[in-house]
């Protein structure tokens, strides 16, 4: 394993006949670590590459972050003033998640969800933006990060677990990672919060989770704006089957 290719994904794939989300976490591999089959009606979501384009004021992303993420989206803002990204997607690549974050958080963008931001989309750009707009349709999931217990992050590929964690861009992410979240005032806890519990594998089976619209604010994730009340959105992800975690210091 090379040092600049080790990166931090979610990826997702088609199950059966209908469109479900398979959430995983990989590591410079496409074996599945851990799942669960959601409801989705956006296959943009989970497209490879992902597809971006300005509309007006608006920039669109659908799909999952991949590592020409960054790059590609500073092409299209560069001769564009852009005050809200609309996304909808599965996560991806961690350090263009977190550099597109960075851009969305100094330019006070606003972010719009429209069927599911989850792993990186949540741990970065979501709390990252300006205004944060949730549908009552709205997937907002989270499956760890770069500071999950070791046992939570799966290597795969001739690396130790010890050489994997002292490698550079590793420990730079770690850096990054802390440094983003005291940036916009929120507790770098929140992506891996209930990994944090011996019973967190009995609780969360599928090791996704959520947060209640008041454990949100209490991370630190504020000025979010439902599109019918706090409460209506909380009611209709459990019923979609979403398990909610609770906030940690």
């Amino acid at each position: 394993m090379k040092e600049g290719r080790s990166n931090v994904y979610f990826n997702c794939n088609l199950l059966k006949s209908s469109l479900l989300i398979m959430v995983f976490l990989m590591i410079n591999s496409t074996e599945c670590v851990a799942f669960d089959g959601i409801d989705l009606t956006d296959e943009k979501a989970i497209s490879v590459p992902p597809e971006m384009y300005i509309k007006g004021n608006v920039l669109y992303f659908n799909g999952q972050i991949i590592n020409t993420s960054h790059s590609e989206f500073l092409k299209l803002v560069k001769n564009s003033h852009i005050s809200v990204v609309s996304i909808s997607s599965t996560g991806g690549d961690v350090r263009n998640a977190l550099d597109i974050a960075k851009y969305i958080y100094k330019n006070k963008i606003n972010i719009e969800v429209r069927s599911i931001c989850a792993s990186a989309c949540a741990n970065y750009l979501f709390p990252a933006a300006n205004k944060k707009y949730l549908s009552n349709d709205s997937y907002l999931l989270w499956h760890g990060g770069i500071h999950s217990p070791d046992k939570e992050l799966p290597i795969h590929g001739n690396i130790s677990r010890k050489d994997f964690f002292n490698l550079k861009n590793i420990k730079e992410l770690k850096r990054d990672d802390i440094d983003f979240n005291k940036m916009i005032g929120v507790n770098f806890k929140i992506s891996f919060c209930p990994q944090l519990q011996d019973d967190y594998r009995d609780k969360f089976p599928e090791k996704w989770f959520s947060y209640s619209p008041e454990d949100l604010e209490r991370f630190g994730i504020k000025n979010i704006h439902y599109a019918n009340t706090a409460s209506q959105w909380a009611i209709t992800m459990r019923k979609k089957h979403v398990i909610f975690a609770s906030y940690c210091n």
